[in-house]
């Protein structure tokens, strides 16, 4: 029953644990054994990850090229072997139990002496074995997967120098073969070309003579032009009224209309005169232009003709090579390329371990070695944790099976049981001797007797004094709660005795302003007296000013009445002399208002001159901006459209390219399906080489499918620019229609201002004119 309970935990065990290094679970398991599993499951993983991807990119690079499919199965499943036989190796090393020279007294049956140390080295060195295979094996392998881009490189040059060559040989008989056939163009051609460089010579001089003639004649027609213009502009001044001009069509707009019929008809005669002189060489400009339109098609012609045979010759050469054969990226390529990279004379001379294969050695030497080396300098708890013996016993002191042993005893009490160190040291010093062991464990026991006794009496005071402090708590807690209904009664005393005080207060308070209410009533009756008999005594002082005040104005009214008389008289002379003072100061005052008020309306008039003269010029010079912005909106319009219409012409040339790469993308595609059908019945699994002319016309079909997508990119680009230039256009007409409205209300702005400037300018001349004719 035993044996049982102790093998069905084994069974029981999860398989993360094993892949955790934990075939214990956390039995034993201390912070630095931890630490130290975590270590060696980092080394585990970086070592046997390393391995697998290693020999799992070799497994796939050695799957023939027929079968593109099976390298990811075969990479996977190297992954996975290498993986596992790595992990499984060095998982086993690490989880060993180190043997012991001599044997335990209780367990003579384990493996001890030196045939179990032999044995443990002797898994060691097989784990060097495995070392040193994957230095000089799987270092080379990964020293070729770190330089693959290398080997790719020098690959593609073998294949294009390759290429090269070919082409090279094909370029030289191509050459050859058709070297006749150029000569016999060449002597075709020759007397033609010299015919169009002589009617091209003979172009030039016609159309240098037509143009001096025309120069001959371009002053007089320009200043013909010109007067013309001036004059249909005057006739419509005349015509509208501009400048103060009466409208309509006058006796001045009638002589206008004249001389612009005769400037017109000078114009049609030199024009007449310069195109009778011209005649001649516009004719002879158009013969010549028709002669050389018809040597250029032939010459055209023939060179068609020359490039059409050498193509067809260059064709039939080219059907006559052999089929090209580069040479192939395969395994045994890789290491003669790899070979090929070592033996440069620029890598001689570096020290072993700077290459890549001594990286990549070194790399692997320090994962693997580490391993090594952190299981030899393991720590105690790490040999105590895989040490089967001691995590039985650790399982079955857990269970209470080792309690007859003293020291072994299993508490109650989890906190007092021994943990994994303690457990550790005491079963090892049980194991050396276990006579010794029980001894001190008695003379332990006998030592901590007296101890035991005083702990147990300081636990007891210590419960004591505990009771205490809690008995002490709950009286302080008494006082205090019997503190705060002493001081609750006294708040409550305190507000009753408040509200009697506050009533006191104001029963005195009101008696007090009854009795000041009475004091101020009799004190403002009294002064009532007092302001009477004051009042009577000013009112009689009053009455007797005023009687003699009356006997003081009626002597003054008296006197009043003789001075009036001889004012009277007074007044009768100085009248008539201010009427006549008077008279002349209004007929002075009345001419300095006139002049003030012709002067104050002269400098009005000069402001309002000046404020239209400066609009005026404001409004002239924004009509030169608009201007010189109408014609810059011209300009752009212009580039606009000539950027739309190289757009246009642009796509239509792709727009015809793309149809003749989808004509040649078409026929490469029906070649590319044929050959494919006429190669695939004679295929086999694991045949490495392909048809040479079916392998030309995938290459040629990825570079036309590559160059379609290529112009369609392009034109859909350029169908997009051509939209935006689109609306830009159509944004600069909108402007230019908005340019061309306010250039107009500028305009009509500038004729109206310029009318009441003349209109201003006239009254002020007819004022200056009546104000110098009238009498100072």
């Amino acid at each position: 029953m035993d044996n049982r309970s102790r093998s069905s935990p084994h069974s029981s065990i999860a398989f993360t644990t094993y892949l955790r290094l934990r075939p214990y679970g956390d039995r034993l398991l201390t912070p630095a054994v931890s630490v130290w599993l975590g270590f060696a499951w980092v080394l585990i993983l970086l070592m046997a990850s390393l391995e697998g991807v290693v020999w799992g990119l070799i497994g796939a690079s050695i799957v023939p090229h027929d079968t593109p499919w099976m390298r990811p199965l075969a990479g996977l499943f190297m992954f996975a072997l290498m993986f596992s036989v790595i992990w499984i190796v060095d998982a086993s090393l690490i989880m060993s139990e180190r043997p012991m020279i001599r044997a335990r007294r209780w367990n003579p049956n384990a493996e001890r002496g030196l045939g179990a140390l032999l044995r443990w080295w002797i898994g060691i060195l097989a784990r060097l074995a495995i070392v040193a295979v994957s230095l000089y094996v799987t270092a080379p392998f990964l020293g070729k997967l770190i330089r693959a881009d290398d080997i790719a490189t020098y690959h593609q040059r073998q294949v294009e120098r390759y290429q090269t060559e070919r082409e090279a040989r094909l370029q030289s008989e191509i050459a050859r073969e058709t070297r006749d056939t150029k000569a016999l163009y060449t002597k075709r051609t020759a007397p033609i070309e010299a015919e169009i460089a002589r009617l091209n010579r003979s172009l030039a001089t016609e159309r240098e003579r037509q143009s001096l003639i025309e120069q001959e004649f371009a002053p007089v027609m320009e200043i013909l032009r010109q007067d013309l213009a001036g004059t249909q502009k005057r006739i419509g001044d005349e015509i509208l009224g501009r400048d103060g001009r009466p409208a309509g069509r006058g006796r001045e707009a009638r002589k206008w209309e004249a001389n612009a019929e005769r400037l017109a008809q000078q114009l049609k005669a030199k024009q007449a005169e310069l195109d009778q002189q011209t005649a001649s060489i516009a004719q002879r400009i158009e013969q010549l232009e028709k002669a050389l339109r018809e040597r250029t098609e032939e010459l055209e012609r023939l060179r068609q003709e020359r490039q059409s045979r050498l193509e067809r010759i260059a064709v039939e050469v080219a059907a006559r090579q052999v089929e090209a054969a580069p040479p192939q990226l395969t395994f045994a390529a890789r290491s003669l390329a790899l070979q090929a990279l070592r033996d440069r004379p620029e890598e001689h001379s570096v020290p072993h371990f700077e290459t890549v294969e001594g990286f990549a050695q070194a790399a692997l030497g320090v994962l693997f070695f580490s391993l090594i080396a952190i299981k030899l300098f393991e720590p105690p708890s790490v040999r105590a944790y895989f040490s089967e013996t001691i995590q039985m016993q650790y399982r079955k002191y857990l269970e209470g099976g080792l309690a007859d042993i003293p020291g072994f005893e299993l508490p109650e009490e989890p906190s007092r049981r021994l943990n994994s160190a303690e457990f550790v040291r005491l079963w090892s010093a049980f194991e050396r001797d276990p006579a010794s062991f029980y001894q001190e464990r008695q003379s332990l026991i006998e030592v901590r007797a007296p101890l035991r006794r005083f702990l147990t009496e300081q636990a007891l005071e210590q419960e004591a004094l505990l009771q205490r402090m809690e008995n002490l708590r709950e009286e302080r807690t008494h006082l205090q709660r019997r503190r705060d209904y002493e001081l609750a009664a006294l708040d409550r005393e305190l507000a009753i005795r408040t509200d009697q005080l506050q009533a006191k207060l104001a029963n005195e308070t009101k008696a007090l302003h009854n009795q000041r209410r009475i004091e101020l009533a009799s004190e403002i009756q009294q002064a009532r007296e007092d302001w009477n008999r004051s009042r009577t005594q000013q009112e009689a002082e009053l009455r007797q000013r005023e009687e003699a005040l009356a006997l003081e104005q009626e002597a003054a009214r008296e006197e009043w009445r003789l001075r009036e008389r001889e004012l009277a008289n007074l007044h009768a002379r100085g009248e008539a002399e201010t009427r006549q003072s008077e008279l002349a100061k209004q007929l002075a005052h009345a001419e300095k208002l006139a002049e003030l008020e012709l002067k104050r309306k002269r400098e009005r008039d000069q402001m309002r001159l000046k404020a239209m003269r400066g609009e005026l010029a404001r409004l002239r010079a924004l009509e030169g901006r608009q201007g010189s912005e109408l014609q810059t909106l011209r300009e752009t319009e212009r580039k606009l459209n000539d950027q739309i219409a190289s757009i246009e012409q642009t796509a239509l040339t792709l727009s015809e390219d793309l149809e003749t790469e989808r004509a040649q993308l078409t026929k490469l595609n029906r070649a590319a399906e044929t050959k494919a059908a006429e190669s695939g019945r004679k295929r086999r699994f694991w045949t490495r080489g392909e048809n040479g002319i079916l392998r030309d016309i995938k290459r040629n079909l990825k570079t036309l499918e590559k160059t379609e997508r290529a112009n369609r990119e392009r034109l859909a680009k350029l169908n997009e620019e051509r939209r935006t230039l689109e609306g830009r256009r159509q944004a600069n007409a909108t402007e230019l229609h908005e340019t061309e409205t306010r250039l107009a209300a500028t305009r009509v702005r500038i004729e109206f201002y310029e009318d009441s400037l003349s209109q201003l300018m006239g009254a002020e001349e007819q004022q200056a004119t009546s104000t110098s004719t009238e009498p100072h």
